[in-house]
């Protein structure tokens, strides 16, 4: 088995395919920020993460809130009734280390709640919070869900196991890994580097 020499987690994972979709120095500069944890984003993009959270928290612990009551209800009835929140995933692919926390999962479901101001269909289709979904199928988990709320209405997006194919995420983190090398000297976060311990007497 492989040392394990990275850890990363989906939210780089995707930043990081927004980057191979369209290489820009900009871009690079993005994910360099977003490994390295700065806090660049703009006003309006904090205000669109405070109301996803807000959203969650509504549903999955009842937190006074300001939306439309029925849809949040409405989320509510499409979760599993047995059921565990932020469940933390990790799973071991060749030397890296995938970790993460899904929202919600219970019944064979990993569950995962968004919101966003415009909803096409498939738009989670490559998000790779769906590696949960790889992480928990030892333990009995048959599908992921991506339940969406637009502010207007909700959707669903239903990923199994039988009829995903990994194989390309698990690549893509491959990828990553060689960008890291050949960015280390930009990368002033070194939590995503894991270093060998040290044997012997002074280890």
């Amino acid at each position: 088995m492989e040392e394990v020499k990275y850890q990363l987690y989906p939210t780089l994972l995707n930043a990081f395919g927004t980057y191979l979709a369209a290489p820009f120095p900009d871009n690079k500069t993005t994910l360099l920020n977003r490994i390295n944890r700065v806090n660049d984003f703009d006003a309006e993009t904090r205000k669109k993460f405070a109301k996803g959270s807000s959203f969650e928290d509504a549903v999955l612990k009842n937190k006074a809130h300001a939306f439309d009551q029925k849809m949040v209800d409405e989320v509510k009835l499409l979760l599993p009734e047995v059921k565990v929140t932020q469940l933390k995933v990790s799973f071991i692919h060749k030397n890296i280390r995938f970790y993460g926390f899904a929202d919600v999962v219970g019944e064979g479901r990993v569950i995962d709640i968004k919101t966003t101001s415009k909803y096409r269909p498939q738009k989670f289709a490559f998000n790779f919070q769906t590696l949960y979904l790889y992480g928990l199928a030892q333990k009995g988990c048959k599908q992921m869900e991506y339940i969406i709320y637009d502010f207007n209405e909700v959707h669903q997006e239903v990923y199994t196991l039988d009829n995903f194919d990994f194989g390309l995420m698990l690549h893509q983190m491959e990828l990553f890994t060689e960008f890291l090398e050949e960015n280390r000297a930009g990368i002033t976060d070194k939590k995503i580097f894991i270093e060998p311990t040290l044997g012997g007497l002074f280890g």
